[in-house]
């Protein structure tokens, strides 16, 4: 389990963390979402060991990292901006990691090269985004880490190699346990994967939770009555109202409280119509950091 307690880090008089809390269960595939500058990278660099705290703990398995550094033995991270040796091809990059990284698995590597039809000999300078991201996830995953920080998972891997490098992903966490953590701004990712997730916004966790239950944090009610009403017609006592956009006799109403109560405290104001919504991943997430 990673747990972080918190967690600040600054940058001069820009604070990129502030007071940041998360946990991160072992064996899972976790999704730290936000915006462009809400914080992602500069954890997944704090976790990872590349930034130091400025405040706050984490820890993996209780041990925490700052002093036990040692316990990050078991952690790959894979940046946005990736680092490749100078003039390395895949198979040198590969055996560089067979030297410095234990559970190094040749046979592994071989056969996801294979299986991407990667260009092994290729000079990595000269391949293309979507071609540098799959090689340093495929030297990643066959160190058979802990531990797999990915920032920005699939930036610029075409969609049969996206589901393909899902599926992997997932049979490790299946198989093995592997515990991997997305930072990412894209909904259809963490959609896609995601066991559980944390919402990160300007430095702040906004939300954290599974990922159904995040899609059930808000409730979405479309109503109607039958002249033309005003947001004091469809509140009630405790009401927890984020939006509230009306066309003539019809109404959009995003509330914070739960779905029963919400349709039991309106159907009582005897509307022409109502109908509770589901909303997307997307949608709560602009809600909820509005």
């Amino acid at each position: 389990m990673i747990n972080a307690t918190h967690v600040t880090k600054k940058f001069g008089d820009l604070t990129a963390l502030d007071d940041v809390g998360l946990t991160v269960e072992t064996g899972s595939i976790f999704g730290l979402v936000g915006s462009n500058g809400a914080g992602k990278s500069t954890f997944m660099r704090l976790l990872s060991g590349v930034y130091k705290l400025d405040g706050g703990s984490i820890s993996i398995d209780g041990r925490d990292i700052a002093e036990s550094p040692e316990v990050r033995k078991g952690l790959i991270y894979v940046p946005d901006e990736l680092y490749f040796i100078p003039n390395s091809n895949m198979d040198s990059m590969a055996r560089l990691c067979a030297n410095s990284r234990a559970q190094f698995d040749e046979n592994l590597y071989a056969k996801l090269a294979e299986k991407f039809d990667a260009s092994r000999k290729k000079p990595i300078r000269a391949m293309s985004k979507g071609m540098k991201r799959q090689a340093a996830l495929i030297l990643a995953i066959a160190s058979k880490p802990d531990v797999l920080l990915i920032d920005e998972t699939f930036d610029g891997l075409d969609v049969i190699k996206r589901h393909d490098m899902r599926e992997i992903l997932c049979e490790a966490v299946a198989d093995r346990g592997l515990t991997v953590i997305m930072a990412t701004h894209s909904m259809r990712e963490v959609d896609d994967m995601c066991d559980s997730i944390a919402m990160l916004h300007k430095g702040h966790i906004t939300l954290q939770s599974e990922l159904d239950e995040a899609k059930t944090s808000l409730c979405k009610v479309q109503i109607a009555f039958p002249d033309r009403f005003e947001k004091d017609a469809v509140t009630f006592d405790g009401a927890k109202i984020v939006d509230f956009t009306r066309d003539g006799t019809v109404a959009m109403v995003i509330y914070e409280n739960g779905r029963e109560e919400v349709e039991r405290q309106l159907r009582a104001k005897s509307p022409l119509l109502i109908n509770v919504l589901p909303l997307s991943l997307e949608e709560v997430f602009i809600y909820k950091n509005r």
